[in-house]
């Protein structure tokens, strides 16, 4: 592998999508990330599925 004429992040252009499930997802990943990094990883974690009683 060779990686030649790299550029910063800022000077790239950003590709679209057109998956706006996937995008949500990054946006959701982004939040999640940053929070963990003010406030600790233990403060987020997977969710929980509660059973509805009948």
């Amino acid at each position: 592998m060779k990686a030649e004429d790299l550029a910063e992040a800022g000077q790239t252009a950003e590709q679209l999508s057109l998956d706006a499930s996937r995008e949500a997802r990054l946006v959701a990943e982004s939040a999640i990330d940053q929070v963990r990094a003010r406030f600790g990883a233990q403060v987020i974690g997977p969710a929980t599925v509660f059973r509805r009683a009948s």
